[in-house]
């Protein structure tokens, strides 16, 4: 806008001045004309060639006062232009300037606000550290109370159970003691009773034993031919369940009673024998002598 009106102002300016310079130039040529009639009627006193002097005189310096005004308008118009230049100068300047300062203003801003922006990204991210570590502080408190709960809960279980063990083995040792003593008497009990039976059973075997043995000796003499000579034969017989021999080994004696001896115990197979297992025990291998019963 600045702009506009100087170049407004310089072209009024040049036109006032042209305006100027042509008034003067016809003012000069009236000039001339009004004098001319005067140095006609005086023209033998004049000399033609000083009036040409003088005409070419006052238009050297009208050309020469035109030429100083060309060149005051033209220093006036460079002085203008200078001044105009300085102007456009000067207006750049301050619009650089005004730019420079927006742009260091849009910059200032610009910073604050990335400044802020990375402030409050950190604050944030400072936040939910703080957050996410009080969060773990918490969880791990928590947990850490549990586990102190549960050691605790556990503690008094343990000890609860220990308790219960301990009372447990102490009733089960008072009802082991008891049953010891019991089965201690019962079975005191019960080998006084099995002695007492087994003297009985002993004799009963015995017994038994004795009389089967004596019925085996005398079938055996039923079946045995006496020789005449003295002598004797030991015997030492393995008897089946069943009264059948399996085995006959004579120990000692006399050969010819050792022979006639053996084909008597041959002879008297089955030999008799006891159904009862323990009487069948005493009697399965069984040890005699064989001699003459009418020599004994």
């Amino acid at each position: 806008m600045k702009l506009s009106n100087a170049i407004i102002i310089s072209l009024v300016a040049h036109i006032v001045m042209i305006a100027l310079l042509a008034f003067n130039y016809q003012f000069s040529k009236v000039d001339v004309k009004q004098n001319k009639a005067p140095r006609q009627m005086n023209a033998t006193a004049v000399n033609a060639e000083n009036v040409r002097k003088h005409l070419k005189s006052l238009k050297q310096k009208d050309i020469d006062k035109k030429n100083k005004e060309i060149e005051r308008l033209r220093k006036i118009k460079k002085q203008e232009d200078d001044s105009r230049k300085k102007r456009i100068e000067e207006e750049d300047k301050i619009k650089k300037a005004k730019q420079r300062r927006k742009e260091e203003e849009r910059k200032r801003k610009q910073k604050k606000a990335d400044d802020a922006k990375k402030k409050k990204t950190a604050d944030d991210k400072a936040r939910k550290k703080k957050i996410a570590l009080d969060k773990k502080k918490k969880a791990d408190a928590e947990k850490k109370r549990k586990v102190e709960a549960d050691r605790k809960r556990k503690q008094k279980e343990d000890a609860e159970k220990k308790r219960k063990e301990a009372a447990r083995k102490k009733k089960l040792a008072e009802e082991k003691a008891a049953q010891d003593a019991l089965e201690k008497e019962m079975e005191q009990q019960m080998a006084d009773e099995a002695a007492a039976l087994s003297e009985v059973q002993q004799q009963y075997v015995m017994t038994e034993a004795d009389k089967f043995k004596l019925l085996i000796e005398n079938k055996i003499h039923r079946n045995f031919i006496e020789p005449e000579q003295e002598g004797h034969c030991d015997f030492r017989i393995k008897i089946a369940p069943g009264g059948l021999i399996i085995g006959i080994q004579t120990v000692g004696g006399d050969s010819l009673y050792c022979e006639t001896g053996r084909r008597a115990i041959n002879k008297a197979e089955p030999l008799p024998i006891s159904k009862d297992p323990e009487v069948y025990e005493v009697l399965k291998e069984l040890f005699f002598r064989l001699k003459n019963k009418d020599k004994e």
